[in-house]
């Protein structure tokens, strides 16, 4: 008696060290990052093929691993309309900030589609008159010491 050969879906499965790197990836990069990633590593799906962006996305449904969108929310990750209401502004100009350099986000799709980083105590307020390119980056401290070089003669 010989044993029953295994079904060919088992023959098409993922390798579980892919899958793996997946949920690993999915914590940083979006699903055409982590198929680019993924070919420059040279792996490949259960069937051989090289990943595309879709491929990745049913996988992550597959295997049921936690997409991008909700790892960014658990981490304090804020919508452009939550993001919009606690800075008080409207939202495309919360989206010109950023584009900016003004707040930080991330992106959880190629869309673009964004969520942004809470902008603590010291986030960008609206100023009049100020260009974006003059104002600073959240985190950047600024002294009040006038660039001043001593010598001694």
């Amino acid at each position: 008696m010989l044993p029953l050969p295994p079904p060919s879906w088992e023959s098409w499965t993922t390798p579980p060290f892919v899958v793996a790197e997946i949920d690993r990836l999915l914590d940083r990069h979006t699903y055409p990052q982590i198929a680019a990633i993924l070919n420059e590593r040279g792996l490949r799906s259960g069937k051989g093929r090289r990943f595309t962006a879709r491929c990745v996305a049913r996988l992550q449904r597959a295997y049921h691993l936690k997409p991008r969108y909700d790892r960014l929310r658990a981490a304090g990750m804020l919508t452009l309309d939550e993001m919009a209401r606690a800075l008080g502004v409207h939202p495309q100009t919360v989206k010109t900030w950023h584009a900016h350099g003004l707040l930080r986000a991330h992106a959880y799709t190629d869309k673009p589609e964004w969520l942004y980083e809470p902008p603590g105590e010291n986030g960008p307020r609206k100023a009049q008159g100020v260009k974006l390119s003059k104002r600073t980056p959240p985190g950047v401290i600024l002294t009040l010491r006038p660039k001043e070089v001593q010598c001694e003669a």
